[in-house]
């Protein structure tokens, strides 16, 4: 499924840097449009930074490249140090995710999550891989949608759930306020 929400200056960024891994490793874009269940049409539409893709379609690209959402907006030749004003940074559709954890980590992966009221990963539920995923509600309200059929699961301040990342799954801010979530995936990959 596609998404044709208008772009901002920041989806131009990672369309091109898409592109960027696409062509390093040597793809065509009718492959990775195909692998990633997309039409070339959309798959130039989102490295041309006309589109902003749900996280579940950024995540099928990204894999059908070869590569982890970390690699897409990280700095390989970072520390084991991430301060918080170096931390790479995801903005997607009222989400803001703050990655903590360095680039060369690779059996875990931390981010910070601010999510807008209203806000989430869309209607479609999304797999990635990976063993588990916790997600703990620091602030606020998270609800979570897991397996197919989905079960719903309302989140609040300081309830986590944990699951496997290759069940199906979408979330969303059910709150008038903005929420903070900590995401913990083993291994890294997003």
């Amino acid at each position: 499924m596609e998404d044709d929400v208008k772009a901002s200056p920041i989806d131009r960024s990672v369309g091109s840097r898409l592109r960027e891994l696409r062509l390093e490793r040597k793809l065509s874009a009718r492959e990775v449009a195909e692998a990633a269940q997309v039409s070339p049409s959309y798959l130039s539409r989102l490295e041309h930074g006309k589109v902003s893709p749900t996280v579940a379609t950024l995540a099928r690209v990204v894999q059908a490249i070869g590569e982890s959402v970390a690699r897409l907006f990280g700095d390989p030749e970072a520390g084991p140090v991430v301060r918080r004003a170096s931390r790479r940074v995801v903005r997607n559709r009222g989400a803001v995710d703050e990655i903590v954890t360095p680039v060369s980590a690779t059996r875990l992966e931390v981010l910070d999550t601010r999510v807008a009221p209203g806000a989430g990963s869309g209607p479609e539920p999304y797999h990635h891989p990976g063993d588990e995923e916790c997600v703990l509600v620091l602030e606020g309200a998270l609800t979570i949608w897991l397996g197919d059929p989905s079960q719903e699961h309302l989140l609040e301040e300081g309830d986590a759930i944990t699951f496997s990342c290759r069940t199906p799954h979408r979330w969303q801010n059910p709150g008038t306020e903005s929420a903070r979530v900590l995401w913990v995936i083993t291994p890294a990959g997003y």
